[in-house]
């Protein structure tokens, strides 16, 4: 379906968007919540730098490699999962004069039983930031197949995933290349592109802003990387929904993950006990499935290392009641039910374990 019908009004400088495009926006964000969870208040936009892409920037030139073990470590993919290809065109013979109809080729995604293969354009090399923008989108379809979500939906395919990069903190990049175009003449030969994303401004600062407001952040200090004239529409969008504010932001959500990231801080100090006290405090705020799957699975395994076992196996049990196939929760109950001496429960459980796929195959295998 084709949505946005924004409105355009010169002499009113408000920001104003059709009910059909906020609906568009606020659904989809409350789908990616369901599936991934509700976004942390200290959630970060990631920038093209070394601090977000360590590797990628280590050396003089940006190697496709290096960009992908950066995506992967970004968006928690496992490394093996991805290969790429460069594949050459009539656009690499020089001298060559050609035409492209439509919008060229850069890069394809090819998945086969839980792997992914990349096809990516030769000639992209010669423009690294498109590279790396061009390989963000791939990986955003990649975080969307590895956790099964069915998001090829038909027209608006391409415009969900610009928003699902804004989820996944991936919006000030993506905003950087809504356009692109250039020129390059080497004396001979002279070489034009241009590319406009099928994204409107209008909808990309919505979107930003509803994120922005979903994580309690009216002035982010990534606003500034922001092009300028999406900079305006996303200050515009901010007063907007201070006026008309989205059903979707929930304190007690966000002081649920707050709780859930101190819980972990303190698990890391080996403060199980107080640890556990605050994942307690979660579940009488959430109402998140997600949440309180991983909150049952950590108060589970934060007991085990306190070596109680049986609440563990109930924590556990309970983790997976919400979410059957959570291949953590699994491992950890088959390994607290060995550890209470019920070997042949907790085998079932590991077999289980290895079949959701997202599990730790090294763990699993350990318990065995």
């Amino acid at each position: 379906m084709k949505l946005f019908g924004f409105f355009k009004n010169k002499e009113n400088d408000t920001f104003r968007i059709t009910e059909p495009d906020r609906l568009w926006v606020e659904d989809n964000f409350k789908w990616l919540i369901k599936v991934f969870g509700y976004p942390y208040r200290e959630s970060e936009q990631i920038l093209l730098s070394e601090n977000y892409f360590p590797k990628t920037f280590k050396g003089d030139r940006v190697l496709i490699e290096n960009i992908i073990k950066d995506l992967c470590s970004l968006l928690q993919i496992q490394e093996d999962k991805i290969t790429f290809e460069v594949v050459s065109d009539i656009r690499d013979i020089y001298g060559m004069p050609y035409q492209i109809e439509g919008k060229p080729f850069e890069t394809e995604l090819e998945i086969e039983e839980g792997k992914y293969k990349i096809h990516i354009a030769n000639s992209l090399q010669k423009h690294p930031k498109r590279l790396i923008y061009s390989l963000v989108y791939e990986f955003i379809r990649i975080k969307l197949k590895d956790n099964k979500l069915q998001f090829d939906t038909g027209d608006d395919t391409d415009l969900f995933i610009y928003l699902a990069g804004i989820y996944f903190g991936f919006g000030v990049l993506l905003s950087q290349n809504l356009q692109d175009t250039g020129r390059v003449d080497d004396g001979f030969w002279e070489t034009k592109w241009n590319y406009i994303s099928e994204m409107p401004n209008e909808i990309m600062a919505f979107a930003l802003a509803t994120y922005s407001k979903l994580i309690e952040q009216d002035s982010p200090k990534w606003k500034g990387d922001l092009p300028s004239d999406l900079k305006s529409q996303f200050e515009k969008a901010l007063k907007y929904l201070n006026d008309n504010p989205s059903e979707l932001y929930d304190k007690n959500e966000l002081e649920a993950n707050e709780l859930f990231k101190t819980a972990y801080d303190q698990y890391l100090k080996n403060k199980f006990e107080e640890a556990i006290t605050n994942l307690q405090k979660i579940l009488f705020l959430t109402n998140d499935d997600v949440m309180k799957a991983d909150v049952y699975n950590n108060l589970g395994y934060y007991n085990i290392r306190l070596k109680n076992y049986e609440p563990a196996v109930s924590y556990f049990k309970s983790s997976i009641n919400i979410i059957p196939d959570y291949g953590y929760a699994n491992d950890n109950l088959g390994y607290a039910l060995i550890q209470l001496g019920k070997l042949e429960e907790g085998r079932v459980i590991l077999e289980k374990a290895l079949q959701t796929e997202n599990n730790d195959i090294a763990y699993t295998n350990r318990n065995f």
